[in-house]
Protein backbone atom coordinates (compact mmCIF):
# COMPACT_ATOMS: atom_id res chain seq x y z
CA UNK A 1 0.00 0.00 0.00
CA UNK A 2 1.71 3.35 -1.22
CA UNK A 3 -0.11 5.60 1.09
CA UNK A 4 -2.22 5.45 4.68
CA UNK A 5 -5.18 5.08 2.97
CA UNK A 6 -4.89 1.57 1.39
CA UNK A 7 -2.93 3.44 -0.77
CA UNK A 8 -6.30 4.80 -3.15
CA UNK A 9 -3.93 8.20 -3.17
CA UNK A 10 -4.69 11.62 -1.61
CA UNK A 11 -6.99 12.23 -4.54
CA UNK A 12 -9.38 9.50 -2.97
CA UNK A 13 -9.21 10.57 0.78
CA UNK A 14 -9.89 14.07 -0.20
CA UNK A 15 -13.04 13.07 -2.31
CA UNK A 16 -14.10 10.24 0.56
CA UNK A 17 -13.54 13.15 3.03
CA UNK A 18 -14.89 15.93 1.63
CA UNK A 19 -17.59 14.13 -0.25
CA UNK A 20 -20.54 15.29 1.63
CA UNK A 21 -18.88 18.41 3.25
CA UNK A 22 -15.57 17.89 4.74
CA UNK A 23 -11.95 18.94 3.86
CA UNK A 24 -11.32 21.61 2.12
CA UNK A 25 -12.69 22.68 -1.27
CA UNK A 26 -14.24 21.43 -3.84
CA UNK A 27 -12.53 20.40 -7.40
CA UNK A 28 -12.09 23.22 -9.61
CA UNK A 29 -15.27 24.24 -12.20
CA UNK A 30 -17.65 22.61 -9.53
CA UNK A 31 -19.41 23.95 -5.93
CA UNK A 32 -18.43 23.39 -2.47
CA UNK A 33 -20.30 20.59 -0.56
CA UNK A 34 -21.74 23.77 1.51
CA UNK A 35 -23.40 25.22 -2.15
CA UNK A 36 -25.54 22.41 -2.48
CA UNK A 37 -27.20 23.41 0.54
CA UNK A 38 -28.83 26.54 -0.74
CA UNK A 39 -32.44 26.91 -2.33
CA UNK A 40 -33.82 25.43 1.10
CA UNK A 41 -31.82 22.32 0.82
CA UNK A 42 -31.07 22.19 4.61
CA UNK A 43 -34.99 22.05 5.31
CA UNK A 44 -35.32 18.92 3.19
CA UNK A 45 -35.43 15.12 4.00
CA UNK A 46 -32.07 14.69 2.13
CA UNK A 47 -30.49 17.82 3.69
CA UNK A 48 -31.51 16.92 7.59
CA UNK A 49 -30.27 13.51 6.71
CA UNK A 50 -27.62 13.65 4.33
CA UNK A 51 -24.90 12.91 6.76
CA UNK A 52 -26.42 10.45 8.86
CA UNK A 53 -24.12 7.30 8.04
CA UNK A 54 -27.26 5.05 8.56
CA UNK A 55 -28.83 6.19 5.67
CA UNK A 56 -25.61 5.98 3.51
CA UNK A 57 -24.37 2.42 4.18
CA UNK A 58 -23.91 1.20 0.69
CA UNK A 59 -21.90 4.18 -0.90
CA UNK A 60 -20.80 3.42 -4.47
CA UNK A 61 -17.13 4.29 -5.29
CA UNK A 62 -17.61 6.50 -7.94
CA UNK A 63 -14.00 8.30 -7.25
CA UNK A 64 -11.98 5.36 -7.70
CA UNK A 65 -9.97 4.88 -10.71
CA UNK A 66 -8.15 1.34 -11.11
CA UNK A 67 -5.09 1.72 -9.04
CA UNK A 68 -7.88 2.71 -6.21
CA UNK A 69 -9.77 -0.40 -6.78
CA UNK A 70 -6.60 -2.96 -7.49
CA UNK A 71 -4.94 -1.30 -3.99
CA UNK A 72 -8.29 -1.64 -2.37
CA UNK A 73 -8.24 -5.07 -3.68
CA UNK A 74 -5.08 -6.09 -2.44
CA UNK A 75 -5.65 -5.02 1.03
CA UNK A 76 -9.28 -7.24 0.87
CA UNK A 77 -7.04 -10.27 -0.14
CA UNK A 78 -6.23 -10.77 3.33
CA UNK A 79 -8.57 -8.54 5.87
CA UNK A 80 -11.54 -7.14 6.48
CA UNK A 81 -11.00 -3.34 5.84
CA UNK A 82 -12.35 -0.68 8.46
CA UNK A 83 -13.42 2.41 7.89
CA UNK A 84 -14.30 5.91 9.97
CA UNK A 85 -17.51 6.81 8.84
CA UNK A 86 -19.16 9.77 10.68
CA UNK A 87 -21.32 12.36 9.35
CA UNK A 88 -20.47 12.47 5.86
CA UNK A 89 -16.41 12.14 6.70
CA UNK A 90 -15.42 8.56 5.44
CA UNK A 91 -11.55 7.14 6.08
CA UNK A 92 -10.30 3.90 5.18
CA UNK A 93 -8.23 3.37 8.24
CA UNK A 94 -5.59 0.64 6.52
CA UNK A 95 -3.57 0.36 9.34
CA UNK A 96 -6.49 -1.49 11.19
CA UNK A 97 -5.24 -5.18 11.30
CA UNK A 98 -2.92 -7.68 12.71
CA UNK A 99 -0.36 -7.74 10.49
CA UNK A 100 1.62 -10.53 12.24
CA UNK A 101 -1.74 -12.91 11.50
CA UNK A 102 -3.70 -12.22 8.53
CA UNK A 103 -7.29 -12.71 8.97
CA UNK A 104 -7.03 -11.72 12.67
CA UNK A 105 -10.32 -9.86 12.65
CA UNK A 106 -12.19 -12.08 9.67
CA UNK A 107 -11.59 -11.71 6.14
CA UNK A 108 -13.73 -12.06 2.54
CA UNK A 109 -14.91 -14.95 1.21
CA UNK A 110 -14.67 -16.15 -2.60
CA UNK A 111 -16.70 -14.18 -4.73
CA UNK A 112 -20.54 -14.92 -5.51
CA UNK A 113 -20.64 -14.98 -9.21
CA UNK A 114 -23.89 -13.75 -10.65
CA UNK A 115 -25.18 -13.36 -13.99
CA UNK A 116 -26.11 -9.92 -12.91
CA UNK A 117 -28.18 -7.13 -15.11
CA UNK A 118 -27.43 -3.45 -16.22
CA UNK A 119 -29.25 -1.11 -13.34
CA UNK A 120 -29.56 2.51 -14.06
CA UNK A 121 -30.53 5.84 -11.97
CA UNK A 122 -30.99 9.43 -12.52
CA UNK A 123 -29.81 12.64 -10.36
CA UNK A 124 -32.28 15.58 -11.20
CA UNK A 125 -31.77 17.72 -8.80
CA UNK A 126 -29.98 17.84 -4.58
CA UNK A 127 -32.33 15.44 -2.60
CA UNK A 128 -31.48 12.80 -5.57
CA UNK A 129 -27.64 13.23 -5.63
CA UNK A 130 -27.44 13.32 -1.67
CA UNK A 131 -30.11 10.03 -1.28
CA UNK A 132 -28.24 8.36 -3.88
CA UNK A 133 -24.77 9.16 -4.17
CA UNK A 134 -24.24 11.77 -0.93
CA UNK A 135 -20.14 10.87 -1.51
CA UNK A 136 -20.29 12.46 -4.98
CA UNK A 137 -22.13 15.56 -3.66
CA UNK A 138 -18.24 17.78 -2.95
CA UNK A 139 -18.24 17.07 -7.04
CA UNK A 140 -21.23 17.09 -8.71
CA UNK A 141 -23.07 19.74 -6.08
CA UNK A 142 -22.40 22.72 -7.76
CA UNK A 143 -23.47 21.25 -11.08
CA UNK A 144 -26.37 19.71 -10.07
CA UNK A 145 -27.58 22.89 -8.05
CA UNK A 146 -26.94 24.72 -11.58
CA UNK A 147 -29.46 22.55 -13.33
CA UNK A 148 -27.04 19.67 -14.81
CA UNK A 149 -28.73 16.24 -14.60
CA UNK A 150 -26.85 12.77 -14.45
CA UNK A 151 -27.12 9.38 -15.38
CA UNK A 152 -25.42 6.46 -13.82
CA UNK A 153 -25.41 3.12 -15.01
CA UNK A 154 -23.62 0.07 -13.25
CA UNK A 155 -23.49 -3.57 -13.22
CA UNK A 156 -23.09 -5.65 -10.52
CA UNK A 157 -20.88 -9.08 -11.71
CA UNK A 158 -20.55 -10.68 -8.50
CA UNK A 159 -20.09 -9.82 -4.29
CA UNK A 160 -17.78 -10.72 -1.89
CA UNK A 161 -18.66 -11.05 1.56
CA UNK A 162 -16.54 -11.11 5.28
CA UNK A 163 -16.49 -14.32 6.94
CA UNK A 164 -17.99 -12.61 9.96
CA UNK A 165 -21.35 -10.84 10.52
CA UNK A 166 -20.19 -8.66 12.82
CA UNK A 167 -17.03 -7.04 14.40
CA UNK A 168 -16.69 -5.97 18.53
CA UNK A 169 -15.48 -2.82 19.21
CA UNK A 170 -13.51 -4.58 21.98
CA UNK A 171 -11.60 -6.72 19.98
CA UNK A 172 -9.93 -3.74 18.29
CA UNK A 173 -8.92 -2.97 20.92
CA UNK A 174 -5.44 -4.39 21.51
CA UNK A 175 -4.33 -2.55 17.79
CA UNK A 176 -4.14 1.38 18.53
CA UNK A 177 -4.23 1.94 14.67
CA UNK A 178 -8.19 0.71 14.54
CA UNK A 179 -9.11 3.69 17.53
CA UNK A 180 -11.80 5.49 16.09
CA UNK A 181 -13.22 3.03 13.51
CA UNK A 182 -17.06 2.85 13.48
CA UNK A 183 -17.92 0.49 10.89
CA UNK A 184 -16.60 -2.22 8.65
CA UNK A 185 -16.44 -3.31 4.87
CA UNK A 186 -19.16 -6.47 5.66
CA UNK A 187 -19.44 -6.87 1.50
CA UNK A 188 -18.61 -4.99 -1.55
CA UNK A 189 -19.79 -5.49 -4.69
CA UNK A 190 -18.04 -6.30 -8.18
CA UNK A 191 -18.32 -4.82 -11.86
CA UNK A 192 -18.50 -1.52 -14.13
CA UNK A 193 -20.42 1.55 -13.85
CA UNK A 194 -20.49 4.70 -15.46
CA UNK A 195 -22.06 8.34 -14.93
CA UNK A 196 -22.61 11.36 -17.20
CA UNK A 197 -24.25 14.35 -17.87
CA UNK A 198 -27.09 13.90 -19.51
CA UNK A 199 -26.63 16.83 -21.96
CA UNK A 200 -23.50 14.78 -23.11
CA UNK A 201 -25.43 11.34 -23.39
CA UNK A 202 -25.87 9.98 -26.96
CA UNK A 203 -28.26 7.99 -28.46
CA UNK A 204 -28.69 4.51 -26.13
CA UNK A 205 -27.74 1.36 -27.85
CA UNK A 206 -29.37 -1.28 -26.43
CA UNK A 207 -30.68 0.60 -23.59
CA UNK A 208 -27.23 1.44 -22.57
CA UNK A 209 -25.83 5.10 -22.71
CA UNK A 210 -22.66 3.82 -21.94
CA UNK A 211 -21.71 0.68 -24.71
CA UNK A 212 -23.20 -2.03 -22.40
CA UNK A 213 -23.08 -5.00 -23.70
CA UNK A 214 -21.08 -3.68 -26.59
CA UNK A 215 -17.91 -6.18 -25.78
CA UNK A 216 -15.92 -3.46 -24.88
CA UNK A 217 -16.35 -1.28 -27.68
CA UNK A 218 -16.05 2.17 -27.07
CA UNK A 219 -17.49 3.66 -30.55
CA UNK A 220 -21.13 3.73 -29.42
CA UNK A 221 -20.76 4.69 -25.58
CA UNK A 222 -21.07 8.54 -24.41
CA UNK A 223 -18.56 9.91 -22.79
CA UNK A 224 -18.39 9.30 -18.77
CA UNK A 225 -17.31 12.03 -16.31
CA UNK A 226 -16.89 8.99 -13.57
CA UNK A 227 -16.30 5.72 -14.32
CA UNK A 228 -15.06 2.27 -12.61
CA UNK A 229 -14.19 -1.01 -14.81
CA UNK A 230 -15.50 -0.96 -18.66
CA UNK A 231 -19.55 -1.40 -18.70
CA UNK A 232 -18.91 -2.34 -22.36
CA UNK A 233 -17.09 -5.49 -21.40
CA UNK A 234 -19.95 -6.86 -18.96
CA UNK A 235 -21.19 -9.46 -21.71
CA UNK A 236 -17.99 -10.14 -23.37
CA UNK A 237 -17.04 -13.84 -23.99
CA UNK A 238 -13.57 -12.64 -23.53
CA UNK A 239 -12.05 -14.04 -19.92
CA UNK A 240 -9.60 -10.84 -20.72
CA UNK A 241 -12.35 -8.89 -21.50
CA UNK A 242 -14.64 -9.67 -18.96
CA UNK A 243 -12.16 -8.98 -15.81
CA UNK A 244 -12.80 -4.96 -16.37
CA UNK A 245 -16.14 -5.83 -15.14
CA UNK A 246 -14.60 -7.07 -11.81
CA UNK A 247 -13.63 -4.36 -9.94
CA UNK A 248 -14.73 -2.79 -6.74
CA UNK A 249 -17.77 -0.28 -7.03
CA UNK A 250 -20.17 -0.30 -4.33
CA UNK A 251 -19.62 -0.73 -0.28
CA UNK A 252 -21.65 -2.44 2.39
CA UNK A 253 -20.68 -1.07 5.50
CA UNK A 254 -21.98 -2.31 8.63
CA UNK A 255 -21.38 -0.92 12.16
CA UNK A 256 -18.90 -2.01 14.79
CA UNK A 257 -20.70 -4.21 17.71
CA UNK A 258 -20.04 -2.53 21.19
CA UNK A 259 -18.53 -4.89 24.03
CA UNK A 260 -16.56 -7.93 23.03
CA UNK A 261 -17.25 -10.75 21.29
CA UNK A 262 -18.64 -13.94 23.31
CA UNK A 263 -17.83 -17.58 24.17
CA UNK A 264 -20.70 -19.64 21.82
CA UNK A 265 -23.37 -20.44 23.64
CA UNK A 266 -23.68 -23.94 25.53
CA UNK A 267 -25.60 -25.53 22.67
CA UNK A 268 -26.74 -28.46 25.37
CA UNK A 269 -30.55 -28.78 24.54
CA UNK A 270 -32.33 -27.30 27.73
CA UNK A 271 -34.67 -30.59 29.98
CA UNK A 272 -38.14 -29.49 28.18
CA UNK A 273 -41.28 -32.05 28.43
CA UNK A 274 -40.19 -32.91 24.98
CA UNK A 275 -36.59 -34.18 25.76
CA UNK A 276 -38.14 -36.05 28.36
CA UNK A 277 -38.85 -39.19 26.05
CA UNK A 278 -36.82 -40.69 24.24
CA UNK A 279 -37.75 -39.27 20.69
CA UNK A 280 -37.85 -36.02 21.80
CA UNK A 281 -34.38 -36.98 22.65
CA UNK A 282 -33.57 -38.55 19.39
CA UNK A 283 -34.67 -34.96 17.82
CA UNK A 284 -32.79 -32.95 20.36
CA UNK A 285 -29.62 -34.91 19.99
CA UNK A 286 -29.92 -34.76 15.44
CA UNK A 287 -31.18 -30.88 15.66
CA UNK A 288 -27.13 -30.62 17.50
CA UNK A 289 -25.39 -32.71 15.07
CA UNK A 290 -26.86 -30.85 11.91
CA UNK A 291 -26.21 -27.50 13.75
CA UNK A 292 -22.49 -29.03 14.35
CA UNK A 293 -22.12 -30.28 10.74
CA UNK A 294 -23.21 -26.47 9.60
CA UNK A 295 -20.56 -25.14 11.59
CA UNK A 296 -17.42 -27.59 10.20
CA UNK A 297 -18.71 -25.97 6.96
CA UNK A 298 -18.58 -22.50 7.98
CA UNK A 299 -15.23 -23.88 9.32
CA UNK A 300 -13.65 -25.02 6.48
CA UNK A 301 -15.40 -21.65 4.46
CA UNK A 302 -12.91 -19.47 6.91
CA UNK A 303 -9.87 -21.84 6.59
CA UNK A 304 -9.94 -21.16 2.41
CA UNK A 305 -10.84 -17.65 2.97
CA UNK A 306 -7.92 -17.76 5.77
CA UNK A 307 -9.74 -16.54 8.44
CA UNK A 308 -7.82 -18.17 11.04
CA UNK A 309 -9.40 -17.54 14.37
CA UNK A 310 -13.00 -17.23 12.67
CA UNK A 311 -12.52 -21.05 12.10
CA UNK A 312 -11.15 -22.28 15.18
CA UNK A 313 -14.49 -20.65 16.89
CA UNK A 314 -16.68 -22.56 14.15
CA UNK A 315 -14.66 -25.72 15.22
CA UNK A 316 -15.11 -24.82 19.25
CA UNK A 317 -18.81 -24.57 18.30
CA UNK A 318 -19.03 -27.93 16.54
CA UNK A 319 -17.22 -29.90 19.41
CA UNK A 320 -19.68 -28.46 21.77
CA UNK A 321 -22.81 -29.15 19.73
CA UNK A 322 -21.29 -32.32 18.55
CA UNK A 323 -18.65 -33.58 22.03
CA UNK A 324 -18.07 -37.50 20.82
CA UNK A 325 -14.75 -38.30 20.70
CA UNK A 326 -14.91 -39.67 17.59
CA UNK A 327 -15.24 -36.11 16.33
CA UNK A 328 -13.76 -33.74 18.15
CA UNK A 329 -11.67 -31.84 15.97
CA UNK A 330 -9.11 -31.88 18.89
CA UNK A 331 -8.67 -35.95 18.25
CA UNK A 332 -5.69 -36.75 16.13
CA UNK A 333 -7.61 -39.32 14.34
CA UNK A 334 -10.82 -37.21 13.80
CA UNK A 335 -11.86 -36.06 10.01
CA UNK A 336 -11.41 -32.23 11.58
CA UNK A 337 -8.06 -32.52 12.98
CA UNK A 338 -6.01 -31.33 9.91
CA UNK A 339 -8.63 -28.68 9.29
CA UNK A 340 -8.05 -27.43 12.83
CA UNK A 341 -4.20 -27.58 12.56
CA UNK A 342 -4.38 -25.35 9.65
CA UNK A 343 -6.72 -22.83 11.12
CA UNK A 344 -4.14 -23.01 14.16
CA UNK A 345 -1.59 -22.38 11.60
CA UNK A 346 -3.73 -19.24 10.50
CA UNK A 347 -4.28 -17.83 13.84
CA UNK A 348 -0.51 -17.39 14.63
CA UNK A 349 -0.26 -20.63 16.72
CA UNK A 350 2.08 -22.32 14.63
CA UNK A 351 4.20 -24.65 16.89
CA UNK A 352 0.57 -25.87 18.09
CA UNK A 353 -0.86 -26.33 14.55
CA UNK A 354 2.54 -27.99 13.43
CA UNK A 355 2.08 -30.53 16.39
CA UNK A 356 -1.50 -31.45 15.76
CA UNK A 357 -1.10 -31.69 11.69
CA UNK A 358 1.94 -34.47 12.51
CA UNK A 359 -0.08 -36.62 15.06
CA UNK A 360 -2.44 -36.50 12.41
CA UNK A 361 -0.76 -37.35 9.92
CA UNK A 362 0.40 -40.35 11.94
CA UNK A 363 -2.89 -41.46 12.18
CA UNK A 364 -4.03 -41.27 8.33
CA UNK A 365 -2.33 -43.06 5.29
CA UNK A 366 0.39 -40.89 5.31
CA UNK A 367 1.42 -43.39 8.99
CA UNK A 368 2.39 -45.60 6.01
CA UNK A 369 5.54 -42.92 5.22
CA UNK A 370 8.86 -42.47 7.12
CA UNK A 371 9.02 -39.97 9.81
CA UNK A 372 11.26 -37.54 6.91
CA UNK A 373 8.83 -37.49 4.88
CA UNK A 374 5.89 -36.70 7.55
CA UNK A 375 7.95 -34.01 8.78
CA UNK A 376 8.64 -32.31 4.69
CA UNK A 377 5.17 -32.65 4.65
CA UNK A 378 4.67 -30.61 7.79
CA UNK A 379 6.89 -28.07 7.07
CA UNK A 380 5.07 -27.89 3.49
CA UNK A 381 1.69 -27.14 5.44
CA UNK A 382 3.38 -24.09 7.50
CA UNK A 383 4.82 -22.96 4.85
CA UNK A 384 1.42 -22.22 3.24
CA UNK A 385 -0.68 -21.85 6.31
CA UNK A 386 1.76 -20.10 9.12
CA UNK A 387 1.10 -16.49 9.91
CA UNK A 388 3.19 -14.79 12.85
CA UNK A 389 6.52 -14.33 13.86
CA UNK A 390 8.05 -17.48 12.76
CA UNK A 391 11.28 -19.39 14.11
CA UNK A 392 14.08 -20.17 11.08
CA UNK A 393 12.90 -23.45 9.36
CA UNK A 394 9.00 -22.16 9.13
CA UNK A 395 9.95 -18.85 8.05
CA UNK A 396 12.56 -20.04 5.76
CA UNK A 397 9.97 -22.12 4.35
CA UNK A 398 7.33 -19.61 4.01
CA UNK A 399 9.31 -17.24 2.53
CA UNK A 400 10.41 -20.20 -0.31
CA UNK A 401 6.84 -21.01 -0.85
CA UNK A 402 5.83 -17.38 -1.60
CA UNK A 403 8.66 -16.96 -3.83
CA UNK A 404 7.89 -19.68 -6.08
CA UNK A 405 4.64 -18.24 -5.98
CA UNK A 406 5.67 -15.35 -6.96
CA UNK A 407 7.93 -16.53 -9.77
CA UNK A 408 6.27 -19.24 -11.27
CA UNK A 409 2.04 -18.73 -10.23
CA UNK A 410 1.02 -15.09 -9.47
CA UNK A 411 2.56 -11.35 -10.49
CA UNK A 412 3.60 -9.98 -7.35
CA UNK A 413 4.54 -6.39 -6.44
CA UNK A 414 8.31 -6.06 -5.93
CA UNK A 415 8.39 -5.38 -2.40
CA UNK A 416 6.54 -8.66 -1.90
CA UNK A 417 9.54 -10.44 -3.57
CA UNK A 418 12.00 -8.46 -1.71
CA UNK A 419 10.44 -9.10 2.10
CA UNK A 420 10.98 -12.75 1.42
CA UNK A 421 14.14 -12.49 -0.58
CA UNK A 422 15.45 -10.61 3.11
CA UNK A 423 14.20 -13.26 5.03
CA UNK A 424 15.94 -15.80 3.32
CA UNK A 425 19.00 -13.81 3.27
CA UNK A 426 19.24 -13.19 7.01
CA UNK A 427 17.60 -17.03 7.78
CA UNK A 428 19.84 -18.94 6.03
CA UNK A 429 22.97 -18.69 7.08
CA UNK A 430 22.07 -19.06 10.99
CA UNK A 431 19.28 -22.32 10.35
CA UNK A 432 21.32 -25.72 9.40
CA UNK A 433 19.40 -28.59 7.96
CA UNK A 434 18.07 -31.40 10.63
CA UNK A 435 20.08 -34.15 8.77
CA UNK A 436 21.36 -34.97 5.05
CA UNK A 437 18.16 -35.18 3.97
CA UNK A 438 16.56 -31.47 5.18
CA UNK A 439 16.03 -31.02 1.20
CA UNK A 440 13.84 -27.59 2.57
CA UNK A 441 16.86 -25.98 4.66
CA UNK A 442 19.74 -27.69 1.83
CA UNK A 443 18.13 -25.86 -1.52
CA UNK A 444 16.92 -22.73 0.38
CA UNK A 445 19.96 -20.99 -1.29
CA UNK A 446 19.10 -22.12 -4.45
CA UNK A 447 15.30 -21.51 -4.20
CA UNK A 448 16.75 -17.90 -2.99
CA UNK A 449 19.17 -17.51 -6.37
CA UNK A 450 16.18 -18.95 -8.88
CA UNK A 451 12.83 -17.99 -7.27
CA UNK A 452 13.81 -14.90 -5.83
CA UNK A 453 15.14 -13.37 -8.93
CA UNK A 454 12.32 -14.73 -10.88
CA UNK A 455 9.84 -13.25 -8.71
CA UNK A 456 11.63 -9.78 -9.11
CA UNK A 457 11.69 -9.73 -13.14
CA UNK A 458 7.98 -11.32 -13.24
CA UNK A 459 7.71 -7.96 -10.59
CA UNK A 460 8.96 -6.11 -13.50
CA UNK A 461 11.85 -5.11 -11.89
CA UNK A 462 14.97 -6.09 -13.89
CA UNK A 463 17.31 -3.54 -12.38
CA UNK A 464 16.63 -6.33 -9.00
CA UNK A 465 16.96 -9.16 -10.18
CA UNK A 466 19.66 -8.34 -11.96
CA UNK A 467 21.41 -6.72 -9.00
CA UNK A 468 20.43 -10.32 -6.69
CA UNK A 469 21.63 -12.34 -9.20
CA UNK A 470 25.14 -11.12 -9.44
CA UNK A 471 25.60 -9.92 -5.30
CA UNK A 472 24.72 -13.92 -4.62
CA UNK A 473 27.92 -14.67 -7.15
CA UNK A 474 29.85 -13.04 -5.07
CA UNK A 475 29.09 -13.97 -1.68
CA UNK A 476 28.72 -17.95 -1.79
CA UNK A 477 29.16 -18.49 2.06
CA UNK A 478 25.18 -18.12 1.88
CA UNK A 479 25.95 -22.09 0.32
CA UNK A 480 27.69 -22.89 3.92
CA UNK A 481 25.24 -25.90 4.45
CA UNK A 482 24.83 -26.94 0.68
CA UNK A 483 26.33 -30.36 -0.17
CA UNK A 484 30.05 -30.37 -0.41
CA UNK A 485 29.81 -31.06 -4.17
CA UNK A 486 27.34 -27.99 -4.58
CA UNK A 487 29.76 -25.93 -2.47
CA UNK A 488 32.43 -26.23 -4.68
CA UNK A 489 30.65 -25.54 -7.53
CA UNK A 490 29.38 -22.25 -6.32
CA UNK A 491 32.69 -21.47 -5.62
CA UNK A 492 33.94 -21.81 -9.03
CA UNK A 493 31.63 -19.49 -10.55
CA UNK A 494 32.20 -16.74 -7.65
CA UNK A 495 35.08 -15.86 -10.19
CA UNK A 496 33.08 -15.67 -13.06
CA UNK A 497 33.30 -12.41 -15.64
CA UNK A 498 30.30 -10.22 -15.38
CA UNK A 499 29.69 -10.55 -19.38
CA UNK A 500 29.76 -14.66 -18.74
CA UNK A 501 27.38 -14.44 -15.67
CA UNK A 502 25.04 -11.77 -17.93
CA UNK A 503 24.87 -14.16 -20.04
CA UNK A 504 23.92 -16.64 -17.62
CA UNK A 505 21.24 -14.36 -16.27
CA UNK A 506 19.57 -13.55 -19.85
CA UNK A 507 19.62 -17.28 -20.45
CA UNK A 508 17.34 -17.40 -17.31
CA UNK A 509 15.38 -14.43 -17.42
CA UNK A 510 14.57 -13.76 -21.00
CA UNK A 511 11.89 -10.74 -20.29
CA UNK A 512 14.99 -9.02 -19.06
CA UNK A 513 17.79 -9.51 -22.19
CA UNK A 514 19.05 -6.15 -22.33
CA UNK A 515 17.81 -4.48 -19.92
Amino acid sequence: MKTATLGLGLGLLSVLVSACGGGGGAAPGTGTAASVQSSGMSQSFAGQNKCNPKNAERPFIIEWDATDMSSFESKAANDVIFVKYEGCDLKVLDACADDSVKGAFGSYKAVDWTSGSLESLEINNSGELYAKLPLGAATLGGRVEGGEKFRMEYFVSGTRTATRPSIFRGDLKKVPQCKGATHFVYAYNLGAFALGAQSNLKGTVGGSAFGFGAGGSRSSSSKADKQGGVLGSCRAESAKDVQTCTVPIRLTLRELTDGESADTKDSQAPETPEAANLAGRLKASNDRERKAGDHGDSARTKMASRDGKGCLAELDAHDKLDPRPAGLSTNVASYYSMLRSQCLMLSGSCPAGKELMRKAMEKTSAANFGPEQIDRGVDAQAGMYCQGNLGGRDAITRATQNLTQGAYMSKKEASFCQENIKTLRTMIPTTPPKDEDDSNIINAPDALRNSGTACLVKAGDCAAAWALYQDLNQHPEIYKFAKPERQELIKKGANMPVTTLRLSFDAMNSKCKGQ
